[in-house]
């Protein structure tokens, strides 16, 4: 398999001298951030809309039983939302929640989406208080209800309230768009194929409305599960931060030789907002088989081979130091 690997901008501020991308191989110390977390060669997203029964019923048991996690997008003033299950049940097994609007009524204007979006963002926030605030979260308009909202006011809404509109579906909706296990394990290979991103859409799992059949959604969960060596099983929101945090990164060598590796690493996203731990490859000398990786006062340890150690660091904190163990 091969991992994507994205070469960023080093600079040896001791030699003042600019490493460009095609030299990076010939120095230690140099650095590259892995396409996906632990340099998986694609991250893939499962979404769920509406919070309905058939989401704690049938979907978050067997995302729970696999060590996946699912985004559901919650209304939750709707008349079939079980506010003690998704509070209590659905917290407690790991998942993500995305803003769907409260009421999944639509807006007529601008004021009223924004009412509507804001309050779920607040219900939101709440659910999970042990997280940092503010933070991002993913938003998914509800289909089906009249949106008189301009593309320009709904910008608007996101900057306000720290929102990040979740991907397009591109016919990836199960029930939909997917009729069959075979429609939703080919999204599966398709992501193992050609890396990337890819994502599946689901309402209703085994019942409710728009559904997929339970054994579907099963056997697209094994064919994920036999792959999850290659594929980062995410949430939108992750998926976002560390694309961006990638995009915008810089590594510069402090220090660089037999005896250790300093390196700073640093990104342009803002660092309230986006702060996961990227991967990164750095270069070390070939007798080197393991490293002992230390930012901010912690410590780990890792594996090195072929001259390379893979691990995980956040941008804009302190130096990372490399030593041989």
């Amino acid at each position: 398999m091969m991992n994507l690997r994205i070469p960023v901008c080093l600079s040896s501020i001791a030699l003042g001298v600019s490493i460009m991308a095609g030299a990076q191989d010939k120095v230690l110390g140099s650095t590259e951030v892995a396409q996906w977390k632990d340099n998986k060669k694609a991250s893939f997203l499962l979404m769920f809309d509406d919070g309905i029964p058939t989401h704690l019923k049938n979907v978050i048991p067997e995302l729970k039983k696999r060590n996946f996690i699912g985004t559901f997008y919650l209304n939750p003033e709707v008349k079939w939302y079980s506010k003690d299950k998704w509070e209590k049940d659905a917290k407690e097994a790991g998942m993500v929640f995305g803003n769907h609007t409260m009421t999944h009524a639509g807006a007529k204007n601008a004021a009223q989406a924004e009412d509507d979006i804001s309050r779920c963002n607040e219900y939101i926030l709440k659910m999970n208080p042990e997280l940092k605030q503010p933070r991002l979260i993913s938003f998914a308009r509800p289909g089906g209800v009249d949106w008189k909202v301009t593309p320009d006011e709904m910008k608007a809404i996101y900057a306000k309230y720290n929102l990040v509109p979740r991907p397009p579906s591109d016919a990836r909706f199960g029930g939909i768009h997917i009729k069959n296990a075979d429609g939703l394990i080919k999204v599966v290979d398709l992501a193992v194929e050609k890396g990337g991103s890819e994502r599946l859409f689901f309402h209703g799992v085994g019942g409710d409305w728009l559904s997929q059949s339970t054994e579907d959604f099963v056997k697209m969960l094994d064919r994920l599960d036999a792959n999850r060596e290659k594929l980062w099983v995410t949430d939108p929101i992750s998926m976002h931060k560390y694309e961006t945090e990638r995009n915008g990164a810089q590594v510069k060598i402090l220090e660089s030789g037999e005896k250790g590796i300093r390196i700073v690493l640093s990104t342009s996203a803002d660092a309230n907002l986006y702060d996961l731990p990227l991967t990164l490859i750095t270069k070390v000398p070939a007798a080197w088989k393991k490293c002992k990786i230390t930012q901010s006062g912690k410590t780990v340890t890792a594996e090195a081979a072929n001259g390379e150690v893979q691990y995980e660091a956040l941008p804009g904190k302190d130096e990372i130091q490399i030593r041989t163990e």
